[in-house]
């Protein structure tokens, strides 16, 4: 009978409204349910309607984590965000002890249908996964792994864990910040390293393609040299003058901004969801 409790508490907080003041509503919900019948009279002596305060306390506070992620992307959305936050909280709802997972949950909930509806921007996924980002990076652990300064070929580069490589087709990024702007991003196809600076503020750097496939290969464990063959071999050429001079550039710009550590004997370890791309 406890599973029956747990589901009908389920369906008060994630599904449809109950009207307490509706005989028949509530009459239908207790024999959808089953319930036994000290929860049954428990709920009908007053417990309902302190049930449903507590289904607005859940549904309020996950509405204020997304607000607080994606703002912009809300208000590009209008009306459509409620009817994606119903039908989000009703057939999935999260599944994790920790609001700034909700975001990102919900966006992937939504990411296919809104691909295919003609009310919701086309760039929109690319606008919103950038501006849950931010919080992403901003929650990410501090570093706590040894490197040495040095920049050796033979060995795997050591990066601060705030960072995550993202791409989009959009150059949202580029977007005003304005709650009120609706205007439409480049359809540009565009990888940003979101990163945490020293002084504790998220950033972003547009990449180059090259810069892009060279960070992949080095976050997922890839020794500087073997890197930057394999970046080479994939543009279909060798290692030149012209791309190691690129690539010391680059190695200078992340050391600049406290991204890039040194380097480590060992390979790095593949456990950071923050820097999957």
């Amino acid at each position: 009978m406890q599973r029956a409790l747990e589901a009908a508490l389920s369906e008060l907080v994630f599904g449809p409204e109950l009207d307490p003041a509706d005989p028949a509503a509530t009459h239908a919900f207790f024999e959808r349910h089953a319930l036994a019948h000290d929860d049954r009279a428990a709920l009908e002596q007053g417990e309902l309607e302190r049930l449903l305060v507590y289904r607005e306390l859940v549904r309020g506070t996950l509405k204020a984590a997304l607000e607080a992620a994606i703002p912009r992307s809300m208000a590009r959305l209008g009306p459509r965000f409620d009817v994606y936050f119903e039908r989000f909280v009703a057939e999935r709802g999260s599944t994790s002890h920790y609001l700034r997972d909700v975001t990102s949950e919900f966006l992937d909930f939504c990411a296919t249908d809104w691909r295919s509806d003609p009310e919701v921007p086309p760039y929109l996924l690319d606008l919103a996964r950038h501006e849950a980002l931010h919080i992403r990076v901003a929650a990410a652990a501090p570093e706590s792994r040894a490197a040495r300064p040095s920049l050796e070929l033979d060995e795997v580069p050591c990066f601060i864990e705030a960072l995550s490589l993202s791409r989009s087709a959009y150059a949202v990024h580029r977007l005003p910040e304005a709650l009120e702007d609706r205007s439409a991003p480049e359809r540009k196809d565009t990888t940003l390293l979101a990163y945490r600076s020293p002084e504790h503020e998220v950033r972003y750097l547009e990449l180059t393609p090259l810069a892009a496939d060279l960070l992949e290969r080095w976050l997922a464990g890839a020794a500087l040299g073997a890197g930057l063959t394999g970046a080479a071999r994939a543009a279909g050429g060798d290692v030149t003058p012209a791309l190691l001079e690129a690539t010391a550039r680059l190695l200078a710009d992340l050391s600049e901004r406290g991204v890039l550590l040194g380097t480590r004997h060992e390979p790095a370890p593949e456990t950071s969801a923050a820097r999957q791309p």
